[in-house]
C-alpha cells in the first residue's frame, strides 16, 4: 500500500497564514442587515474602519464590501467632470474598471507608464490612480512623486494597497517588512495627499475592504458612492474577522519576522539554481521564464510533484513569471521540497537542450 505525498501549495497569497475557522469567531445573532449600509451601518464596521485608518494616522476611514466595490465609489465621488485622471497602465484590473466610472462623469482618463509618473502635470486638477506594491516586478509604486504633483494641483493619489497591506508598513530596526500598515508608510511617507484602500483578504484573510483619507475626502465617498446605496453590506462573519485580525496585529510581528526569514531563503535559493528572483523581497518570489510555453511547463512538472506554484502574465511587462507564495504557516521542510521539485524541472529542461 502506498501513501501518497500531501500537496504543498504556494499559490495562496494568506501571507500571515490566517484562516478564522469559525469556532474562532464571536457568534453573531444577524449575519447581514437586510438593508444597504446608506440605510444602517453596524458599528463594527465603524469600529473597523476606526481601527485601520488610527494604526495608518490617517483622519478617517469607511467599510466598503470590497476592493472593487471601494474603488468605484471613490471614482465616483472624487473626481468630477473636467479633472484629469492618470491611473499607471500596469495596475491591477479592479483599478482600471473602476476609473472607467470616473470617464462616464465626464472625467479625463489617461494612462502613465508603469511606475513613471509625468515629470510634469497640465493645469486642473489631477489624480494619480496605482496598485502600491506590483506583484508583476515585485517593487513599490513611486508614491512620493505621485503625492507631491498630485498636492501641486489639488489632488489625491488612489491606492489600492490590497496586496501589501498586513505585511509592509512603517519600518523599526529589526523588522524589515514593517508593522502592516501599507505601502505608504513603508515608503516613509505621511498620508497627506493619498486615498488608500485595501482589502483585509490577503495578510488578514477576510474579504473585506477599508479606505481611509482626510476627513472630508471620507465623508463626501461616505455620501455620494452609490454601492453604500445599492449594494449589500459586509457580513457579520467578514466583520468579524476582521475585527478579530486587527486586534491581534500587533502580536504579528513575529509572524512577519519569520515570513521575511523564509522569503529570503527562498529567494537565495532560487538564485543558487541559476533563476534570480525579481524585486524586493516581498512573500511573491517570481522569476522570469523565457517564455509561457516554458513556465507551463514548469507548473505542470511541480503540479505532478505534488507542489501548487503560480504562473503569472505581468501587466507591467510581458516575460510570464513562475512564483511561489511564501506563508508564515510555512515550514522550512515546505521550502526544502519546492527547491528539490524546481531543480527537478531545472534538470529536465537542461537534459532536452
Amino acid at each position: 500500500m502506498t501513501t501518497s505525498v500531501p500537496k504543498l501549495n504556494f499559490a495562496s497569497a494568506l501571507f500571515l497564514g490566517q484562516y478564522h475557522p469559525s469556532r474562532e469567531l464571536r457568534p453573531w445573532e444577524e449575519f447581514t442587515t437586510g438593508a444597504p449600509v446608506a440605510v444602517r451601518e453596524v458599528p463594527e464596521a465603524r469600529t473597523l474602519a476606526s481601527s485601520v485608518a488610527t494604526q495608518q494616522r490617517a483622519e478617517s476611514g469607511l467599510v466598503a464590501r470590497s476592493a472593487l466595490h471601494g474603488l468605484m465609489d471613490v471614482m465616483e465621488a472624487l473626481p468630477q467632470p473636467g479633472d484629469l485622471v492618470l491611473v499607471d497602465q500596469g495596475a491591477y484590473p479592479l483599478a482600471q474598471w473602476a476609473c472607467s466610472v470616473a470617464m462616464m462623469r465626464g472625467v479625463r482618463l489617461e494612462t502613465f507608464p508603469h511606475h513613471q509618473p509625468p515629470a510634469s502635470l497640465p493645469p486642473g486638477r489631477t489624480w494619480f490612480v496605482t496598485d502600491g506594491w506590483c506583484q508583476g516586478c515585485g517593487l513599490p509604486a513611486p508614491l512620493a512623486r505621485m503625492q507631491a504633483l498630485a498636492l501641486e494641483t489639488g489632488g489625491r493619489v488612489i491606492v489600492d494597497d490590497s496586496l501589501a497591506f498586513g505585511l509592509l508598513g512603517r519600518r523599526t530596526s529589526g523588522a524589515a517588512f514593517g508593522d502592516g500598515t501599507g505601502t505608504v508608510r513603508w515608503s516613509g511617507l505621511d498620508h497627506a495627499g493619498f486615498v488608500w484602500l485595501a482589502s483585509l483578504a490577503k495578510a488578514y484573510g477576510t474579504p473585506i475592504t477599508v479606505i481611509t483619507g482626510d476627513h472630508t475626502t471620507i465623508t463626501r465617498v461616505a455620501r455620494r458612492g452609490s454601492n453604500r446605496l445599492h449594494s449589500s453590506p459586509p457580513s457579520a462573519a467578514d466583520l468579524g474577522a476582521g475585527l478579530s485580525a486587527l486586534v491581534r496585529n500587533a502580536q504579528f510581528g513575529e509572524l512577519r519576522g519569520r515570513l521575511y526569514r523564509l522569503t529570503q531563503w527562498l529567494r537565495r535559493a532560487f538564485t543558487d539554481l541559476g533563476y534570480p528572483p525579481q524585486g524586493l523581497p516581498f512573500p511573491i518570489v517570481g522569476t522570469r521564464i523565457s517564455s509561457s510555453l516554458l513556465a507551463r511547463r514548469w507548473w505542470r512538472e511541480l503540479a505532478n510533484d505534488g507542489v501548487q506554484v503560480l504562473v503569472q502574465l505581468p501587466r507591467c511587462h510581458p516575460i510570464p513569471v513562475l512564483s511561489a507564495v511564501v506563508r508564515a504557516d510555512h515550514r522550512q521542510a515546505d521550502l526544502d521540497r519546492l527547491v528539490r521539485a524546481l531543480a527537478a524541472a531545472t534538470r529536465i529542461r537542461s537534459a532536452a537542450r
